[in-house]
């Protein structure tokens, strides 16, 4: 797939590099010569220009691109504005556009640019939730009321079956799968261990030490859990 990050800041780079480092073509853009400098050599390809500018957006090769991402944080005009040009010039691609206040979102909303992203905020929301529930790992927020997490598996699980933990009845939470270390030895013989997910889970799975379990749910009954747990 194709994409097109405008602002390479600390956001826009790294979503960049990690496109480019999954196989993706990038094209790159910035208006300061050293960002762009600096990561041309790692992305497809780069282009110094002003995104405010609707002659140098028309000259960007958009027709084949899957996805735009205007991820300018600190100029909100300026990002205001390159997503306006770019949904004119193409306003049936994708364009998601980095959001830095809800008056922001709202005014890409009125320029029917749907998918925002705020990442500082969502960082923020997200460790102060891993913060405060225990043993969790990393979250998925689905809306305001479901994620997806996952958790170390809590040491009153082990040598148990997922049919004696029942964690629906319980906590009315669904474990969609286990993450468990496998080992194997590297081309030069070495052992190393790697997470593997064991697929789909039923009800004679038994967990085992260093597994870690993939839960969805309520936020609510996360927390319930995670509490009552810890309480053991």
């Amino acid at each position: 797939m194709k994409f097109i990050v405008v602002g390479l800041g600390n956001f826009g780079s790294t979503l960049a590099l990690k496109l480019a480092e999954d196989g993706h073509d990038v094209i790159g853009v910035d208006h300061n010569e050293s960002l762009i400098n600096s990561h041309k050599e790692k992305l497809t390809h780069t282009l110094k220009m002003d995104s405010t500018s609707e002659l140098a957006v028309n000259d960007l090769p958009l027709d084949d691109t899957e996805a735009v991402v205007i991820a300018i944080g600190q100029d909100a005009n300026a990002a205001i504005t390159t997503a306006a040009l770019f949904k004119k010039r193409v306003p049936t691609c994708r364009i998601v556009a980095r959001a830095t206040s809800d008056i922001h979102r709202t005014i890409f909303e009125a320029m029917d640019i749907e998918e925002t992203v705020n990442p500082e905020a969502e960082y923020a929301e997200q460790f102060a939730h891993k913060l405060t529930i225990t043993g969790e790992i990393k979250s998925y927020f689905l809306d305001e009321k479901y994620e997806i997490a996952e958790f170390k598996v809590p040491t009153s699980f082990l040598e148990k079956k997922v049919s004696e933990v029942d964690l629906v009845s319980k906590w009315n939470l669904s474990l969609v799968t286990i993450i468990r270390p496998e080992s194997r030895k590297n081309l030069i013989g070495k052992e190393i261990s790697q997470p593997k997910v064991i697929g789909p889970i039923s009800g004679n799975t038994e967990f085992q030490e260093k597994d870690t379990l993939v839960l969805f749910g309520l936020i609510k009954d996360l927390e319930k859990m995670t509490d009552e747990i810890g309480e053991e």
